[in-house]
């Protein structure tokens, strides 16, 4: 079932990927209170997120960088990717990054594209 989880702490970060069922992938988006296109990107992500299937293993979690900056910085040193926002982020089960990218190409066809592979191996 997806669910969709607000991370603001490091601890909450953690429990976003310790207490899942299994075979379940993730994806998360950064975003910025303070930025016009993280707004829209979100707006995006959203109607995205309430279009998929309730029965997709798919856990999102959402990262409001000026306020969990610790978060996202954990983020980009466990992932090896370079802070952006809006970011979204699609991690297999086990962790690895499947699609990464910022601003303008998070998008629905993106978002669709990586929901078609789920399951996949990186």
């Amino acid at each position: 079932m997806k669910q969709l989880i607000k991370i603001t702490t490091l601890d909450e970060y953690r429990v976003f990927f310790d207490t899942k069922p299994e075979n379940y992938e993730f994806l998360l988006l950064k975003i910025s209170s303070r930025c016009t296109v993280s707004f829209v990107i979100q707006k995006i992500f959203k109607n995205w997120f309430n279009e998929v299937d309730p029965s997709v293993k798919l856990r999102c979690g959402i990262v409001e960088v000026i306020s969990a900056r610790e978060v996202s910085n954990q983020i980009a040193k466990d992932f090896s990717i370079k802070h952006e926002s809006p970011q979204a982020i699609w991690l297999s089960k086990d962790r690895k990054v499947k699609w990464s990218d910022s601003h303008h190409r998070i998008t629905v066809d993106n978002l669709q594209r990586c929901l078609s592979l789920l399951g996949d191996k990186p």
